[in-house]
């Protein structure tokens, strides 16, 4: 049963979301001493991440519950889109201290 499931106030993510193609104007020491892993996602799909953690928070937070995610700057509509999709409510995209738009949050909508 999956309403047992639902248990989470908050879920907070810092997938990876830098594209392939942005790791030539990376810093050296990001590169080297990073796991790739932790970092990049393909080009042609650079949302998967957020995909997966919207579907996650669609069936494990509780009502009203709230979701926190680091994103890539230039992908900030398109990953509160994904959010969007999915039902979840008050998307704000929030800028980092350099105003550039770094993370995406919501809250998932009251059920009956």
């Amino acid at each position: 049963n999956t309403s047992q499931n639902k248990q989470f106030d908050i879920v907070v993510s810092n997938p990876p979301y830098i594209a392939q193609s942005e790791m030539e104007a990376m810093r050296a020491n990001v590169l080297e001493y990073e796991p790739h892993l932790a970092l990049f996602v393909e080009n042609n799909n650079p949302l998967i991440f957020y995909k997966a953690i919207a579907a996650f928070c669609i069936e494990n937070l509780k009502n009203e519950g709230h979701f926190f995610v680091e994103i890539n700057e230039t992908l900030g509509k398109e990953t509160a889109e994904v959010f969007k999709k999915e039902g979840f409510v008050k998307i704000e995209i929030i800028k980092d201290m350099y105003g550039k738009e770094r993370f995406v949050m919501g809250r998932k909508a009251e059920i009956g």
